[in-house]
């Protein structure tokens, strides 16, 4: 239900604020604002794969884990998207999502809410080992036989 209500309101809000500052900003302001911020989310999309690769090589070289890179790539990826959707309110949230604390605080609070409980980590099972009738009727390996 809240995916439907965003869904809805989205393209309202943005209506409602292409109508309010679109006003404010006259329509050359306007056309000019939708253009520089889809340039910006272009260059931002093509410039991403090798920011990428630069921090996840710098993570790895450092003994780190590359999670954390990889998640920062994703939203600014995101937010380069958002920068190519037009509309004031995308365009604000995309900018938002390039200041890097803004996106430790998005990935810190995705972290605390998907990770799994402590009763979640131990799984509770009983196995036997049972003969392999298909493994002893196989010719023994000639490898195993050389100088």
């Amino acid at each position: 239900m809240p995916i439907l209500l965003a869904f809805l309101a989205i393209p309202l809000l943005e209506i409602v604020l292409f109508v309010q500052l679109g006003g404010a900003l006259g329509v050359l302001g306007t056309l000019l604002e939708i253009f520089a911020s889809g340039a910006l989310g272009v260059f931002l999309m093509r410039l991403e794969p090798y920011r990428n690769a630069t921090d996840i090589r710098a993570a790895l070289a450092q003994d780190r884990s590359p999670a954390s890179p990889m998640a920062h790539s994703a939203l600014r990826m995101i937010a380069a998207v958002l920068l190519v959707i037009p509309g004031f309110l995308t365009d604000a949230v995309g900018l938002l999502l390039l200041i890097p604390v803004v996106r430790m605080l998005a990935l810190r609070r995705v972290v605390v809410q998907t990770r799994p409980s402590a009763r979640d980590d131990i799984i509770d099972g009983d196995y036997t080992a049972e003969p392999d009738p298909e493994r002893d009727r196989l010719p023994p390996d000639p490898r195993q036989y050389r100088d």
